[in-house]
């Protein structure tokens, strides 16, 4: 079973880094646009700084002084609140962006705070109705429990639970 998951793991990893080729030659001239030298900052921004940071700031444009490629400045778009973390931190990402580029790409950050694009909130997995024998089997379950909102939160909870099984 490990070793099918591992297999599994490393197919995937395969067809995301096939992924990030393809929409890395499509994003370049655009980003290129916006002052990024490469498009994969935008890409891997998750994975540069962390997920919990990637939630509060995303990159805008790296600025060059004419004709370098090193030492840049990068404007980061960050919600009102994250900004004074952001700040603290902002050793440690300058650390983790020229380490992804392998050399000093970036020398500073400059916040911008403004609220950030809402992001993609998922969706609950649909419950499928309970048939009548599972619906009386719950009921008679939670019949004992003396608590009238306890036992309604525990026939939720069942019927949850119940309704996500296939």
């Amino acid at each position: 079973m490990a070793a099918e998951q591992g297999t599994r793991q490393g197919r995937s990893g395969q067809a995301g880094l096939q992924v990030a080729r393809l929409l890395g030659g499509i994003l370049d001239p655009a980003a290129r646009r916006r002052g990024f030298a490469e498009a994969s900052l935008l890409a891997d921004w998750a994975t540069i700084v962390g997920p919990a940071l990637a939630r509060r700031c995303q990159p805008v444009r790296v600025d060059y002084a004419p004709g370098r490629r090193s030492g840049g400045t990068l404007l980061l778009q960050v919600g009102g609140a994250a900004a004074l973390e952001i700040q603290h931190a902002a050793p440690q990402l300058l650390e983790r962006i020229n380490a992804y580029f392998g050399h000093k790409a970036v020398r500073q950050l400059r916040l911008m705070q403004m609220p950030l694009p809402p992001t993609a909130v998922a969706q609950p997995p649909r419950l499928r109705n309970l048939a009548p024998g599972e619906e009386a089997a719950l009921v008679a379950g939670v019949t004992k429990v003396a608590d009238d909102s306890l036992r309604a939160a525990l026939l939720a909870l069942g019927r949850t639970v119940s309704g996500s099984r296939r």
